[in-house]
C-alpha cells in the first residue's frame, strides 16, 4: 500500500525527531528555512524543502512544529492548502480554539511530546478538536505509536504536561549526571557509572508502570534494615531532594501556564488585526 504523505513544518529538534520516527510508515517531507540543517534527514531518505506551501499541498497530514508566536501567522499563510486536512500542532501554548478559528475547514489536534522521540520512546499527550473524525484518529494513533507511548488527555492539562512530559527528560538527565558524579567520587569508571545509572532509571520506570504499585512501596522494597540504601535515602532527604523536585515541577508548570496565556493573548491580537 502507498504510504500516507505527511508534511512536517519546522523540522527542528522535535520536528526532525518526529520525521525520523515515522518515516518507515509514512512518506515524510520536512521543511525548514535553513534547509542545509536538514541534510541528516535527507540522508535517511526523508524529503526536505524550504517551501512550506509545496509541502502542504502534497501532504494528507500536516504536522506543525514551530515556536508558539509563529503558529497563527503560519496557519494564515497556509490556510488554503490546509483545507480538509488533518493538522497536528506540537507548538506549545496555542490552544485548539485559536487554531480552529484560523483554519476552520481543517481537523486540528494539539499535542506535546519529548526528546525521547529520537529513539521512539517519547511520551506524547494530545487533544483532538471537534472536527477530528474516527478515520483521523486511526492515523493519529499510527503516527504516535511510531513515536513511543501516547495518551489522549483533556486540553486543560496540556500546559502543565509541557512541564512534565516535555521538559522532564532534562530533570532526569540531571539526576543521572548526579548519580554518575557520586560514583566517580568513590572510584567507579565513568562509562560503567553511566550505564549503571541509566539502566537503573529504565528498569525502575518499567517496574513502576508494570507493577501498579506506588513509588514509595517500590522504594521500601529496596530499603533493608541497616543496609546500604537507607543511608542514601537519609542523605537525599537531608538534601531536600523531594522538595526541590516538587518546586521544580511547580515552577515549570506555572511558567508554562503563564507563557500559554501570553501566547494566546498575542494570538488574539494577531487575529484582531485581521478583523
Amino acid at each position: 500500500m502507498e504510504r500516507e504523505k505527511v508534511a512536517i513544518i519546522g523540522a527542528g529538534v522535535i520536528g526532525g525527531a518526529i520525521a525520523c520516527a515515522i518515516s518507515d510508515d509514512f512518506q515524510v517531507t520536512a521543511t525548514r528555512r535553513k534547509i542545509e540543517r536538514l541534510s541528516p534527514l535527507a540522508e535517511r531518505g526523508i524529503n526536505i524543502t524550504s517551501d512550506n506551501d509545496k509541502a502542504v499541498s502534497e501532504a494528507e497530514v500536516v504536522i506543525i512544529s514551530v515556536k508558539p508566536y509563529q503558529v497563527i501567522p503560519l496557519l494564515k499563510n497556509l490556510s488554503n492548502g490546509l483545507k480538509d486536512k488533518l493538522v497536528i500542532s506540537f507548538a506549545a501554548s496555542i490552544n485548539l480554539d485559536l487554531m480552529q478559528r484560523v483554519i476552520p475547514d481543517s481537523r486540528v489536534v494539539r499535542a506535546m511530546t519529548n526528546i525521547a522521540v529520537q529513539v521512539k520512546e517519547g511520551y506524547t499527550v494530545y487533544s483532538c478538536g471537534k472536527n477530528v473524525t474516527d478515520s483521523d484518529k486511526n492515523v493519529i494513533t499510527k503516527i504516535f505509536e511510531d513515536m513511543g507511548e501516547y495518551e489522549e488527555v483533556d486540553e486543560q492539562h496540556l500546559d502543565v504536561l509541557t512541564a512534565m512530559a516535555g521538559s522532564s527528560p532534562a530533570y532526569l538527565y540531571t539526576v543521572v549526571e548526579a548519580m554518575i558524579y557520586g560514583a566517580l567520587q568513590v572510584g567507579l569508571p565513568r562509562d560503567l557509572a553511566l550505564r549503571a545509572a541509566a539502566w537503573s532509571v529504565i528498569g525502575a520506570s518499567h517496574l513502576l508502570l508494570s507493577s501498579g504499585k506506588h513509588p514509595a512501596e517500590l522504594r521500601d522494597m529496596v530499603v533493608t534494615p541497616g543496609g546500604v540504601t537507607i543511608d542514601a535515602i537519609y542523605a537525599l532527604e537531608d538534601g531536600k531532594v523531594r522538595t526541590a523536585f516538587m518546586k521544580a515541577i511547580r515552577d515549570a508548570s506555572l511558567k508554562a501556564q503563564r507563557l500559554a496565556r501570553d501566547a494566546c493573548d498575542e494570538a488574539e491580537r494577531q487575529l484582531g488585526k485581521e478583523n
